[in-house]
């Protein structure tokens, strides 16, 4: 259940997360942002959403903002500081009981709203309308929402109870390899030549092929919340990513000008326009974000066992 109130214990929380947002933007080098000359992903988007799921969404928004904020250095920097706070209130939502001790509305809805309002504004920008299959990476984000609901929840709050060590789930293993090899498949050449569309499901296959798989493995036991904070830190890291889109898509012409854009990376990679630049960056997407989820659950992992044994695990659980 989500805590938003402002103990010494949350403060300190608060204060530490934005700290060490401050010292991985400024000393942690970053991935550098295609048609946005100078700029970078910062690592914060990893570590973004394990605040949520430590303080809850709200702090954990307001800790990411912040350490956002103050590290700001232009306009597009100052803007995609909420992409990352927008992350830590999803993974924070998705570990919740409800979204306030005294609102009976499960956290799972929430986080499914926010990614569901940021895939829906993709499609009412002018990029959107001309690369409808974009957000493919973010609808996976959003089906796996609707698939697992509370289940995330649950596991969070069962951090240390006595269960057992594992408990494997075949029938979803063996859905996922099943998604697997038709994701394989419909990334063939001899079928996307007849049904064009079949390509480009195979990522999101893939991603979903990985929750059951991973739900089959760790789903249950001692360490089914490995599970939950990669799924937690998924939602969380692709709102981040949609709302950074969104972002840049706004500010072209209005910080960034759009020959620019097309001088120094349309025309190098002989893409026609945007929408073109988009779609072309979905398979690097698609591992940049992985590889993000995968470091933010090491470190959420690590970081909340040990908290757990310290007994300085902030949020109320069952």
């Amino acid at each position: 259940m989500s805590s938003s109130k402002l103990t010494t214990k949350n403060v300190a929380f608060m204060a530490i997360f934005s700290a060490l947002s401050v010292v991985v933007i400024r000393f942690v080098p970053g991935i550098p942002i295609v048609g946005v000359p100078g700029s970078q992903i910062k690592f914060d988007v990893a570590i973004a959403p394990i605040y949520g799921i430590v303080i809850g969404p709200y702090l954990g928004f307001l800790a990411a903002l912040t350490g956002g904020l103050l590290t700001s250095g232009s306009p597009f920097t100052f803007l995609t500081s909420f992409a990352t706070a927008i992350s830590a209130m999803v993974a924070g939502f998705l570990t919740s009981d409800k979204v306030t001790e005294s609102v009976n509305i499960p956290g799972w809805i929430a986080a499914a709203a926010i990614l569901g309002a940021l895939i829906a504004g993709w499609y009412f920008t002018w990029v959107g309308m001309q690369a409808p299959l974009y957000p493919i990476l973010h609808l996976a984000g959003f089906f796996a929402i609707l698939i697992t609901r509370k289940w995330i929840a649950k596991s969070f709050n069962e951090i240390g109870l006595k269960k057992e060590g594992w408990k494997f789930r075949p029938s979803h293993i063996f859905l996922g390899i099943i998604l697997i090899v038709c994701a394989y498949l419909f990334s063939k050449p001899y079928i996307s030549e007849e049904i064009w569309i079949l390509p480009y499901l195979s990522l999101p296959l893939y991603i979903v092929a990985a929750i059951f798989i991973l739900y089959g493995i760790f789903g249950g036991g001692k360490y089914s919340f490995i599970s939950s904070t990669f799924l937690a830190s998924y939602c969380g890291i692709i709102a981040d990513h949609m709302l950074g889109n969104l972002i840049f898509i706004g500010i072209i012409d209005v910080f960034i000008p759009l020959e620019d854009i097309q001088k120094y990376f349309l025309e190098p990679l002989g893409l026609p326009d945007i929408p073109s630049l988009f779609m072309y960056m979905i398979p690097a997407s698609a591992a940049e974000r992985l590889i993000i989820t995968v470091i933010a659950t090491i470190f959420g992992v690590g970081l909340l066992m040990a908290l757990y044994r310290a007994g300085l695990l902030s949020r109320k659980r069952k």
